[in-house]
């Protein structure tokens, strides 16, 4: 156990050496010093190699650096980066918008090592799972190939293999990214309101659950039974008898991607039509299934014929609770209405946690929205600006938009940026108005009144039931002078931090000094041990010297 820890921290250490040269290398050295990085054993190794040095060429901007950056440190960053764009309320919306120029597009594995994994997967050989197989695959991603392949019934499928070794490094770099993101939090004081650790565990469940096809393969499943009655999409079936959690056989749809306007008129669609498609399918995925694809760009969505649109890559798909909808459909009803006290609320509800410092200021600049900009948005119909609007007030208000939140507001204006492409003229308010109406005159229909009102009543009883039990327990505390109080201060850590290093330097300078001390008396006693003192000056003078280059770089940095 002990040397399965100590060879994870070693490679833990390497890593963050890299990571701290790579982001040195594209412009972030100002960054790492202020967050306290440059303190690190690893920085101060780099800098001695001169590894850390500053970006050499033209300058570029601050998303164009990250990029490239996070490309630089492979697989688990460039999915990271990925997630960070879907948060605009976070790292705000010209950042995100060139994080989501991220590609996940990787130089494929030979299918030796590939047909090793389909093989162990499904316990067969791959010539009784197919009859035939394609070995130059037509996708390849960090986690993942795709290869095309024909069942023994003549059926053509698309077989998804995850990458050997894939899950070993992403688990290494998310522990690696976890304590990161706690060291930032804990010394660079404006990232506590991105809350970087919960942006980590947030990307950690995503990505974990993108590694697991048996998931997908449900979600799939799931899509088909939303759309089964719906002409215009078409959602792939599963072989689960060909599948299992790192392989997943599934129907080939013959296709092209929606931005092959060339193919439009072989294929007997209308990109007008498409357009309008796309974005009805997922206003029926949000407003009537709860379950969405939190990603509908070009390479996800592939047109079939007549104007049918057929849904890929379902790993990462969001799912919403009712009381989610409501939120969502209030907002869009306050701002269809122009209603300024009814949208304040609604874009509180959007929010994760935090109190509005100052809710009369956030109250006047939604209100000078509603006034000034609201209007041209709905005219223009353009939903996706006003999202982005109501986005960057909560940021402004220092105000963390919940994590379902952003994936929806993401893929709605990824859905409409998409479909304005096809059909520059798409007014998506008239496709979008009916479902939000419908589901507020939902609201007030009597059996949804009255499943409310149970709903309500139940958790009346359930506290009337727990006030008497909690009241009487902190009475008993009280009685027994056992009742606690437990205070946090965020600051107290940094106070720990300092003090822990003070003691120890003190510590160490006392073993200096005593080294020298007793080393003087073996040698003046002209004892047979006198090299015995030598030895102790040697080592007093060399752990003198560390503790002075460890005072003079701790006061430079």
């Amino acid at each position: 156990m002990l040397q399965t820890k100590l060879g994870k921290q070693t490679v833990n250490a390497v890593r963050l050496a890299e990571v701290l040269q790579v982001f040195a290398r594209h412009g972030f050295a100002d960054l790492l010093q202020r967050a306290g990085f440059h303190d690190g054993l690893p920085a101060r190794l780099l800098r001695g190699l001169n590894l850390m040095e500053a970006p050499e060429g033209t300058p570029a901007t601050v998303g164009e650096r990250l990029c490239r950056a996070l490309t630089d440190l492979g697989p688990t960053f460039i999915k990271f980066g990925q997630v960070l764009s879907t948060r605009p309320d976070l790292i705000g919306p010209k950042l995100a918008d060139e994080l989501s120029t991220l590609q996940d597009d990787v130089k494929p594995l030979p299918f030796t090592e590939m047909r090793k994994i389909i093989e162990a997967e499904l316990g067969a050989p791959l010539r009784q799972l197919y009859t035939h197989f394609d070995e130059e695959p037509i996708a390849s991603a960090s986690l993942s190939q795709v290869y095309r392949a024909t069942l023994e019934t003549g059926d053509a499928v698309a077989v998804k293999v995850c990458r050997p070794d894939g899950e070993r490094i992403i688990e290494s770099d998310l522990s690696l990214m976890r304590q990161l993101a706690v060291w930032v939090a804990d010394h660079l004081e404006e990232s506590r309101i991105v809350d970087p650790p919960g942006v980590v565990d947030e990307f950690a469940r995503s990505i974990r659950r993108e590694l697991d096809f048996d998931i997908e393969a449900q979600v799939i499943e799931q899509f088909r039974k939303n759309f089964e009655d719906v002409d215009f999409v078409a959602v792939p079936a599963v072989y689960h008898d060909r599948s299992s959690r790192h392989v997943m056989t599934m129907e080939w749809i013959d296709g092209i991607r929606v931005d092959r306007f060339e193919d439009y008129e072989a294929r007997g669609s209308e990109r007008s039509v498409v357009a309008e498609n796309g974005c009805e399918a997922l206003c029926m995925m949000v407003f009537e299934h709860h379950l969405f694809h939190a990603d509908p760009h070009p390479g996800n969505m592939f047109l079939t014929y007549d104007n049918q649109l057929a849904f890929l890559d379902l790993g990462m798909a969001g799912h919403l609770e009712r009381a989610d909808v409501a939120a969502i459909a209030d907002l869009f009803l306050a701002i269809f209405h122009q209603d300024a006290a009814e949208c304040v609320e609604a874009v509180l509800t959007l929010a994760q946690s935090g109190e509005v410092e100052d809710r009369e200021g956030m109250e006047h600049e939604i209100a000078d929205f509603i006034a000034f900009e609201a209007e041209r948005i709905i005219r223009s119909g353009e939903v996706s600006k006003g999202l982005e609007r109501a986005v960057q007030i909560l940021h402004r208000h220092h105000l963390r938009l919940a994590p379902r939140f952003s994936l929806l507001l993401k893929a709605l204006a990824t859905i409409e940026i998409v479909g304005r492409k096809l059909y520059p003229e798409l007014d998506f308010v008239p496709i979008l108005e009916p479902y939000v109406r419908k589901l507020i005159a939902e609201r007030y229909h009597p059996s949804h009144l009255m499943r409310d009102a149970q709903h309500s009543a139940s958790t009346l009883l359930k506290l009337s039931r727990q006030v008497p039990v909690d009241a009487s327990s902190a009475l008993q505390q009280l009685r027994k002078g056992q009742l606690t109080f437990r205070v946090r201060h965020e600051q107290l850590n940094h106070l720990a931090n300092t003090m822990d290093r003070t003691s120890n330097r003190n510590a160490l300078a006392m073993i200096v000094a005593a080294l020298i001390v007793g080393s003087s008396l073996i040698i003046t006693a002209e004892s047979s041990l006198r090299a015995l003192g030598f030895v102790g000056f040697v080592t007093a003078g060399l752990l003198g010297v560390w503790l002075i280059i460890s005072i003079m770089l701790s006061r430079k940095y």
